[in-house]
């Protein structure tokens, strides 16, 4: 009896984990409210963010730590050719058809110490890509 209640719920779980990979569809989230870049974003709610294509978004960098005397930062400035919405681990192009996000847009991501050509003490790159 014990065998079959921990394979009963095994099965649930499994069914329940699986379900939650697949994405949304544009039914399942009309309801969720979307939030532009730079807008407040609701606590303890689902919400569908959306990147606009076009418009300089800041991104914080910061190198820092023990070893290092003082730390610093900058921030970049990066354009999008395209809309993008995220939604969980879920993002869409045009907020109807979601995949989840490294099915999108893979990422990147490189480290040198020093740069290779000598010019600088460290490259750190993260380069993203539309698939």
């Amino acid at each position: 009896m014990n065998l079959t209640r921990i394979f009963i719920t095994a099965t649930i779980c499994l069914s329940l984990t699986a379900c939650a990979g697949f994405p949304p569809n544009a039914n399942e989230l009309s309801s969720i409210p979307k939030i532009d870049f730079g807008q407040p974003i609701p606590k303890d709610k689902d919400y569908i963010l959306h990147f606009p294509a076009g418009t300089p978004l800041p991104v914080m960098t910061l190198v820092g730590g023990n070893i290092f005397e003082k730390d610093d930062q900058a921030v970049l400035h990066v354009t999008l050719k395209h809309e993008v919405y995220l939604y969980r681990h879920f993002a869409s192009l045009d907020g109807q058809n979601w995949k989840r996000a490294g099915k999108l847009i893979e990422t990147q991501l490189e480290f040198q110490i020093p740069q290779k050509n000598g010019d600088n003490a460290g490259l750190l790159q993260l380069k993203f890509d539309q698939k």
